[in-house]
């Protein structure tokens, strides 16, 4: 009883929820198994509480953080839940791109099952599915969600920008090669012409892209990383998963090399040592799932 009452005034200015009873209940409970523990060694009642209660520690700092993630959470399903609507511009903005992106679909179709429609017209299909993805990237980020700050016009219209001649480099490419008859590396070099500036300025634009999250998901990203962070050192130094994670990588690049040595020697393919492209992808995922576990067995 003397432990019950100890716990309950130290939880006085706590609000009594489910979470606050387990936690009470189970601290009590080592608090009385201590006892017994230091009792059995000799010492005497009062002294056994005494140095049980001492090696508790500040059980109030676990309870407020236990406190403040519950808080963060319950903030958190708050803003999930409440839905930023959709401004009219913005409206407008999307129903107009659909209306592009439908008239693109519907002008290339038309064109490939009609005999006597021009090449032409694929060129102007291309440009309305490019124009149409531009907008939808910009109005998308220059709308505010319940996660983020919209983004300021002139930024947002640069990654629509970006993102148009991204797209209509792939599409030009496309119809080139395809419905135009170029050669495949003709076709290819007015597609790296195109589509060199519109990647080079989305990689600049990421690189220097202000933090747009609202402060509860800020906070909430912080925190998650931060225990992502832990984890994953723990389990980088975790020798059991460093074997398993060896023995993998070991069979994985011999297969590799015995591989681009069959094709060198066995076929006409001129590209064998992408294999070492997908075995570098192999081990990537290898390392996000072998790291990732909690599992200790080989």
């Amino acid at each position: 009883m003397r432990e019950k009452v100890y716990v309950d005034r130290l939880f006085a200015d706590y609000e009594d929820t489910p979470e606050i009873r387990d936690f009470k209940e189970e601290i009590v409970g080592n608090l009385k198994e201590r006892i017994r523990e230091l009792m059995s060694k000799g010492l005497d009642e009062d002294r056994a509480f005494d140095k049980a209660a001492a090696e508790l520690g500040d059980i109030t700092a676990i309870a407020d953080e236990a406190g403040r993630r519950k808080r963060n959470e319950a903030i958190g399903r708050m803003y999930m839940m409440t839905k930023v609507p959709l401004t009219k511009r913005t409206a407008g903005g999307l129903t107009a791109a659909t209306g592009l992106l439908l008239a693109a679909l519907g002008l290339a179709l038309v064109t490939f099952f009609n005999e006597n429609g021009g090449v032409w017209l694929y060129y102007v299909a291309a440009a309305l599915f490019a124009a149409a993805c531009g907008m939808y990237t910009y109005f998308g980020l220059t709308q505010e969600t319940h996660a983020h700050h919209p983004m300021r016009g002139g930024r947002a219209a640069a990654y629509g920008v970006a993102c148009a001649m991204a797209v209509l480099a792939v599409d030009l490419g496309a119809v080139l090669y395809f419905f135009d008859g170029w050669e495949l590396y003709a076709a290819l070099g007015v597609e790296v012409v195109l589509l060199l500036p519109a990647v080079c300025s989305l990689i600049f634009m990421l690189a220097t892209e202000g933090d747009r999250k609202k402060p509860w998901l800020r906070e909430k990203a912080e925190r998650e990383f931060c225990e992502f962070e832990f984890s994953f050192n723990e389990d980088m130094v975790d020798p059991v998963k460093a074997a398993r994670f060896g023995v993998a990588s070991g069979g994985l690049w011999i297969l590799a090399v015995a591989l681009v040595v069959t094709l060198y020697v066995s076929t006409d393919w001129q590209y064998p040592w992408l294999v070492f492209l997908f075995a570098l992808a192999a081990q990537a995922m290898m390392v996000a799932t072998i790291f990732g576990r909690n599992d200790h067995t080989l």
